[in-house]
């Protein structure tokens, strides 16, 4: 009987020592947006993935997965989430059957826009004998955007729409609304009816028609965010130049017109700078544009001069340029000026109006 018990306690500290060393191998943890691109407060859902690779058992695994601190969970029955001021902590339990794939997917949402990070989490598996814990940290860089929320001013839809309405019909009165300048390549944006397959055949290309810009109108808008230094009401401002380049790009969506996007802005996180987005229409364009407005910062790469020197320029004449200031600065005046010459037509400047100038002016 003694030596039964003998071999009993060496079978378990054997046990007890293998799990201790290999009790979490095989298992992994994921969890990420299931999509790239929010508007705030819009929910989306967190996907979380724990899959265990091995043939045995685990009988306990505690997760702690890092969550943005700003993030709200819309489920009300939600327990273990903890926070120490910078981030949040949402802890939660589970045992794996072997091979399996364990998900889960809870509906979560985002206040204001920005970039946020989901950081991964450690998972702590229980021992053999239940006496100690085994922890694997498992770190990531998962992210979503979320974008600025469309402007809210509501001076902007009669101002473009004016100012858009007589580009539009300057267009037809000026020349020929079917005159074709001659070819280039085709992009893969234009529409497959400009492509003029008789060029295309003889260039051993696609090639599309160049139009004249009186038949389709076309745009570039213009984000700055140099403003006075210390102003107290930066961040302000700047928040509401980003919604406002939203809802200008949004109306040139509608309104069907191509247009290309200028800023020296500096981005968070992405591969390039982002200062700009080539002539183009569509949602992979517009979402392009909302991604690096989300991404935003409030640091320019260039004094905005100079980004209003090179829309002069590439301008065509007939070009509409749409600037979005957070304020108009005197130095900037020149360039303005010069833009208006080469294309031969007025720019229409964009700039905030903040809640308590709404207030004074009701």
């Amino acid at each position: 009987m003694l030596l039964f018990f003998l071999l009993l306690i060496a079978v378990a500290a054997a046990a007890e020592h293998w799990s201790l060393l290999h009790g979490m191998d095989g298992v992994t943890h994921r969890h990420f947006p299931d999509r790239p691109l929010v508007d705030p407060e819009e929910p989306f859902h967190l996907v979380t993935q724990v899959k265990n690779a091995s043939r045995r058992f685990v009988p306990f695994v505690r997760l702690r997965e890092n969550v943005p601190f700003e993030l709200t969970f819309s489920d009300d029955v939600l327990t273990g989430l903890t926070s120490d001021g910078r981030s949040n902590t949402f802890s939660s339990t589970l045992y794996l059957m072997p091979r399996q794939v364990w998900q889960r997917e809870l509906e979560v949402k985002l206040p204001r826009r920005g970039r946020y990070l989901f950081r991964g989490g450690a998972m702590q598996g229980g021992d053999f004998l239940g006496l100690s814990e085994t922890v694997v940290y498992q770190p990531a860089a998962e992210e979503i955007i979320v974008a600025p929320a469309p402007s809210d001013d509501p001076r902007l839809p009669p101002l473009l729409g004016g100012f858009l309405g007589d580009r539009s019909v300057n267009r037809f009165i000026m020349e020929d609304p079917v005159l074709t300048l001659g070819f280039r390549d085709y992009t893969g944006r234009e529409p497959m009816k400009s492509i003029s397959w008789p060029q295309s055949a003889r260039a051993g290309r696609l090639m599309v028609k160049n139009y004249d810009h009186t038949l389709e109108p076309t745009a570039t808008v213009l984000l700055s965010v140099q403003t006075q230094k210390d102003d107290p009401l930066r961040g302000e401002k700047l928040e509401a130049c980003f919604s406002l380049a939203r809802s200008v790009c949004e109306t040139l969506e509608e309104k069907h017109i191509p247009y290309r996007f200028l800023s020296n802005i500096v981005t968070a996180g992405a591969m390039s700078r982002w200062s700009n987005v080539a002539e183009g229409l569509g949602p992979a364009h517009l979402f392009s544009i909302l991604e690096g407005l989300g991404r935003a910062t409030c640091d320019c790469i260039r004094p905005f001069a100079v980004t209003l020197e090179r829309a002069s320029r590439t301008a065509q004449q007939g070009r509409t340029h749409i600037l979005i200031l957070p304020e108009r600065l005197p130095a900037l005046e020149r360039e303005i000026r010069l833009l208006e010459q080469r294309t031969g037509t007025r720019a229409l400047v964009l700039t905030p109006t903040l809640p308590e100038e709404k207030e004074a002016d009701a």
